[in-house]
């Protein structure tokens, strides 16, 4: 994981839910997917963090990652909605081009959702065996 001491200040833009495959039902039936992205602004230029590049979940089939990116995300920033989180100042881990991890302006705490996915994964695979 990239150091924490080289977090540098962003600020959220957005938050938005990515709907992928045909969402037309309610229930969203097998092959249709789920993800989330905050897009932050670093100096002059905007960036995604999240999104479908790095994680997508079907609904009530496998992993959650969609739940478990809305829910660190909170956690991390200290919000209860995400309408919180526009305008917000936030420190973000910025490498390979990419916002990696995100924490609360005044936290130590970061959300790398990359390896916290790979955790999430593990542990399924653990509990299937």
């Amino acid at each position: 994981m990239p150091d924490p001491q080289v977090a540098i200040a962003a600020e959220i833009v957005d938050f938005e839910i990515h709907g992928i495959g045909d969402l037309n039902s309610s229930l969203f039936p097998s092959g249709r997917a789920l993800s989330a992205s905050i897009e932050v602004k670093i100096g002059e230029h905007y960036h995604v963090f999240g999104g479908p590049s790095v994680f997508f979940s079907m609904p009530n089939d496998g992993s959650d990652f969609f739940g478990h990116f809305v829910m660190r995300c909170f956690q991390v920033l200290g919000v209860k909605s995400t309408k919180e989180m526009e305008g917000l100042v936030i420190k973000a881990i910025f490498a390979n081009g990419k916002v990696t991890a995100i924490s609360s302006i005044d936290g130590d705490q970061f959300f790398y959702p990359g390896a916290e996915f790979e955790i999430l994964e593990k542990g399924k695979e653990e509990a299937e065996e």
